[in-house]
């Protein structure tokens, strides 16, 4: 008992120690706390300097703490995915509320769960009766199912008529049971009468059934008659309701937009270049054959000679050629009346003729095989197929050609030899020409519209994209044609210089082709001639160049883009033709036609760009100036090349009483002028018209421009001089309209520079002035962005390094976790290998041990 006592004793000592003191003032408790540190676990940062007012929260540091929250948080992070990697079997739970509590959980998540539940099962089923092939699926009508509207009704329609014509309770019971015994009636005639009823009923359902459908069709006929009226009513509804909205319009657009039909593949431009170069090779050996005349004779025999013609044929215009044209068949034939022994001269089956020609013109075309139905068709019928496509290349073709060629398809089944027209001479495969005095040879023998035609197949037979053609064939071309539009203008007469225009204006789609497929080999070819024209200007700058360059200023505008601020090609011309027109001297007529020329060249490099170039509106008023008469003591300002006084000053002007040019019609400049010295009073006038033309196209360019009043001034000065009384109506018009333009743009006032509107100063706010806190680092003077900047890389830097040595820390502990489970592996490995030996020693114990037992038995 005594050892009891004291045992409760030492227990109730303990549990008062142990007992947490609840006085706020009573430090065991942290002094317990403090007892518990390790201080070797305790790390002291120290300071170089004491700063006062500076909190540091670094000064004291628990690394092995540190340590081990950082272990653990890596275990519960890292080390689960390391644990769960490359493993599939994971529990998900999908259920709805799954993060509520047990307490949580009310009724409308119960069932909300029950029927997604209920949804899943079914998307089960169905998924498992789309490959059930049983008659077990449910069949429903208006969204229910059969056993559900299943009421067990015998929903008769009204044609049936079944209750009438089933026996009534009365008959039944007259007949059965002998009805009332009031009547006595034998079998045969309740049955007759019976009979009788029921066509008497039948005809009264016939007859219904007439009567409402003569109704009917009267309600028909009566509704066609109202059916205007209501349309008519339902047509002022309609307008009386609103109109759509934007919403509604893009709705309607949107359903009743027409569907893309499907269209042909698009061919690549390779694929386009050989199948141009196979047809110009195929229309190349037709002619070539009906230039030789090669094949007619055979084709004329063909045609007399008589074919077989089987008893059996059906006459549908099929005929089949067992054996070649060479092969004679003697067999005799029936005619159409049926008589034996007679051949049909001249006719033969449609289809026969047509595989007789193909096989010649594949035989005589090197094996052309894949060619477009139609082209073969239409060339098998009348073997001119390559003088339609000759006339639909040349655009200029006469009228004759078309006439002879229509004469030639009309002819053509009596195999006359065809008359070979212009066209005929010039191939479709024209090699390219090594030299360029073959090209100008070539294109000498034929006349304008024919040139323009052997270029165009020099291009497509020598185009880049052909395999085994030379690349630099189309650089060559483009340098021959430029050399020869050269020779062709520089020694241009008052006779050929119009057709060297015609020629030039059907040349140049073939040379805006060749600059396109090569542009910067082309662009320099041009520009090299360009500069050695302006090399020539520049050894005598006051005379006008000759007609060729401005031929070449001419192909600048049509074949590249006038509109760039600066390009390699146009820019040296715009300069080029402003020295032309502000230096050369103006005293014939072909320089003031070469002048106006280039002004016109002008406007069209300036028509999308509206820019300024200062000579065109010198020239402009200088030919104006040209056209005042003016006495000899009388003189007006103008800028050089023009002169003021002298001759020269009134070259253009005509005599005040002149009546020779009054009845002229309007005209405009021709191609003559630009060739011919001599000035006549025509001129004289087509020169001043064309030039009123051009000052109202120039000051409408300049109409935007904010110095177009200074522009304009000088030319009201000048139209204003200018007598009319010798011009004709068409001349006071355009002066006229040229002046009222001019007066409108010199009306206009300049708006006076003013200084740029500054923003306005911002009240001055009283807030608060920051300064820096002082950290005893030394930094260079920076300004505010410069400072920030450097903050932020420097904190950049900082937490890239922390986060290195983060990423450090957590690959040694992937490697340690690896380490670990290598070691577990080989273990559970060594563990099953030795357990392995034992039960192999084990059996070969028994073993031997069988094996001695065995041994002593034979003793």
């Amino acid at each position: 008992m005594g050892a009891k006592n004291k045992k409760a004793s030492a227990d109730a000592v303990y549990a008062k120690k142990t007992v947490k003191s609840t006085n706020p003032f009573d430090n065991t408790a942290s002094q317990s706390s403090k007892r518990g540190q390790n201080p070797f676990d305790v790390h002291v940062n120290k300071e170089k300097f004491k700063i006062l007012g500076r909190i540091c929260k670094h000064d004291r540091g628990m690394p092995g703490v540190s340590r081990a929250k950082a272990l653990q948080k890596r275990a519960q992070t890292l080390g689960q995915q390391f644990a769960v990697k490359h493993k599939t079997n994971r529990f998900k739970d999908n259920r709805i509320g799954k993060h509520l509590r047990f307490d949580q959980l009310t009724e409308s998540v119960m069932n909300a769960r029950y029927l997604a539940e209920k949804m899943s099962q079914v998307r089960q089923s169905q998924k498992a009766e789309t490959f059930n092939l049983n008659d077990d699926e449910l069949l429903t009508h208006r969204g229910q199912t059969l056993e559900e509207i299943e009421q067990y009704r015998d929903e008769r329609s009204d044609d049936e008529e079944l209750d009438d014509e089933g026996l009534d309770a009365d008959f039944t019971s007259a007949a059965h049971f002998g009805g009332d015994g009031d009547t006595v009636q034998d079998r045969q005639t309740a049955i007759e009468e019976m009979i009788a009823e029921q066509k008497r009923r039948k005809n009264e359902i016939v007859k219904e059934k007439d009567e409402v459908y003569e109704l009917t069709e009267k309600l028909d006929a009566n509704y066609k008659l109202l059916l205007p009226l209501v349309a008519k009513a339902t047509k002022d509804e309609q307008d009386a309701k609103p109109p759509p909205d934007a919403y509604d319009r893009l709705l309607k657009e949107m359903i009743f937009e027409p569907r893309g039909s499907v269209t042909d593949k698009l061919i690549n431009p390779d694929e386009l270049a050989k199948q141009e170069a196979a047809r110009l090779e195929k229309l190349e050996a037709e002619r070539l054959r009906r230039m030789r005349a090669d094949g007619e004779e055979e084709e004329e025999a063909s045609i007399s000679q008589p074919k077989h013609r089987s008893a059996d044929d059906l006459d549908d215009g099929y005929g089949y050629l067992a054996g070649g044209d060479d092969e004679e068949d003697d067999t005799l034939a029936y005619d159409l009346d049926g008589n034996l022994g007679t051949h049909l001269n001249g006719k033969k089956a449609v289809a026969g003729e047509q595989e007789i020609e193909q096989e010649n013109g594949d035989e005589e075309s090197d094996g052309e095989e894949e060619e477009d139905s139609e082209e073969e068709s239409d060339s098998d019928v009348d073997n001119l197929s390559d003088l339609k496509e000759s006339e639909s290349e040349s655009e200029s073709e006469g009228g004759a050609e078309a006439e002879s060629t229509s004469e030639q398809s009309k002819k053509k089944p009596q195999r006359e030899k065809p008359s070979i027209s212009l066209d005929t001479s010039i191939p479709f495969t024209i090699k390219m020409p090594k030299s360029y005095e073959d090209f100008t040879a070539l294109l000498s023998k034929h006349a304008i519209p024919q040139q323009a035609t052997i270029v165009e197949r020099i291009i497509k037979c020598n185009h880049p994209k052909l395999e085994g053609v030379n690349r630099e064939n189309v650089v060559k071309l483009y340098s021959f044609l430029l050399q020869y539009l050269k020779d062709l203008f520089e020694d241009s007469s008052d006779q050929d210089i119009h057709e060297h225009f015609q020629l030039l204006s059907q040349l140049m789609p073939h040379l805006y082709d060749l600059t396109q497929l090569n542009p910067e080999r082309m662009s320099n070819t041009l520009l090299e001639v360009i500069k050695e024209k302006y090399g020539e200007f520049r050894k005598n700058h006051k005379t006008y160049p000759s007609l060729d360059t401005l031929i070449f200023l001419k192909l600048v505008a049509n074949l590249y883009s006038t509109s760039d601020f600066r390009h390699p090609v146009v820019t040296p011309c715009f300069i080029f033709m402003q020295h032309i027109l502000s230096r050369a001297r103006v005293r014939t007529r072909q320089e003031i036609s070469m002048g106006l020329f280039l002004v016109s060249v002008v406007l069209e490099f300036v028509s999308q760009s509206k820019r300024l170039l200062p000579a065109v509106f010198n020239f402009l008023q200088g030919i104006l100036h040209m056209s005042i008469p003016k006495r000899d003591v009388q003189q007006l300002e103008i800028t050089p090349p023009f002169e003021r006084d002298g001759p020269l000053s009134k070259l253009l002007a005509l005599p005040a009483n002149s009546k020779e040019c009054k009845d002229l019609e309007a005209q405009h400049l021709q191609s003559v002028d630009l060739v011919t010295q001599t000035i006549t009073p025509d001129f004289k006038l087509r020169a001043l018209d064309a030039t009123l033309l051009l000052i109202k196209e120039a000051l409408q360019l300049v109409e935007e421009h904010v110095g177009a009043c200074y522009l304009a001034k000088p030319f009201l000065r000048l139209l204003i001089r200018l007598p009319l009384d010798s011009y004709p109506e068409h001349v006071h018009l355009h002066h006229k309209e040229a002046t009222e333009l001019a007066e409108k743009l010199a009306e206009q006032e300049m708006k006076r520079l003013a200084p740029a509107e500054r923003k306005p100063k911002a009240l001055r706010l009283l807030e608060p002035r920051f300064e820096a806190v002082y950290d005893d680092k030394r930094r260079p003077k920076m300004s505010k962005a410069k400072e920030e900047r450097a903050k932020l890389l420097h904190k950049i830097k900082r937490e890239k390094k922390g986060a290195i040595r983060e990423i450090r820390r957590d690959t040694a502990f992937v490697q340690e976790l690896k380490l670990k489970q290598t070691l577990q592996s080989d273990k559970e490995r060594h563990e099953k290998v030795k357990r392995i030996y034992q039960e192999a020693s084990m059996q070969q114990g028994e073993l031997n041990e069988l094996a001695r037992a065995k041994k002593k038995k034979k003793f």
